[in-house]
């Protein structure tokens, strides 16, 4: 195997490594964000907006967001708020359903963090398409694995 070949297999797995390590920081700061809400003490909200934001790439394709802002108090002191999920807000198919459950002038159950006030969520568990980041980065990495025993094998590394 000459060097060019091992260098741009380097570079695959290098960049593989990277692409893990970011997705599964994702996965597990908003695992741990989600338990830690869950103690979060709660109060009564207001929802104050609720619609869809279409934005566009540079592809002409657009992404719907749901925006959801809602006011709470807390101690006689008034906050308001924007996210509803923990961990990164994520755009797509389900952004409709989100707003159709929190439509504008609706009290809501407002999950706030007793240590930062400002910090609020609107459901404590982690968003639906976490479960597809993890589908989706098993899969990826075993199809690559897959790519490597199999180029291993070509090059004579298997016998």
């Amino acid at each position: 195997m000459d060097s060019t070949t091992l260098i741009v297999i380097a570079a695959i797995a290098f960049a593989m490594l990277v692409f893990n390590a970011v997705f599964i920081g994702i996965i597990f700061f908003t695992q741990r964000k989600a338990k830690q809400s869950q103690e979060w003490p709660t109060t009564t909200g207001t929802i104050k907006v609720s619609r869809i934001e279409t934005r566009y790439d540079s592809d002409s394709g657009s992404v719907d967001y749901p925006v959801v802002e809602y006011s709470y108090s807390v101690m006689g002191k008034e906050f308001t708020g924007a996210k509803v999920t923990p961990g990164l807000q994520w755009g797509g198919t389900g952004a409709r359903k989100v707003v159709e459950r929190y439509p504008a002038g609706s009290q809501v159950k407002v999950y706030y963090n007793q240590e930062n006030p400002s910090e609020a969520l609107l459901e404590t568990k982690a968003p639906g398409w976490m479960i597809w980041l993890w589908v989706g980065l098993i899969g990826l990495d075993l199809i690559l694995c897959c790519v490597a025993v199999s180029v291993g094998w070509g090059m004579g590394f298997g016998g």
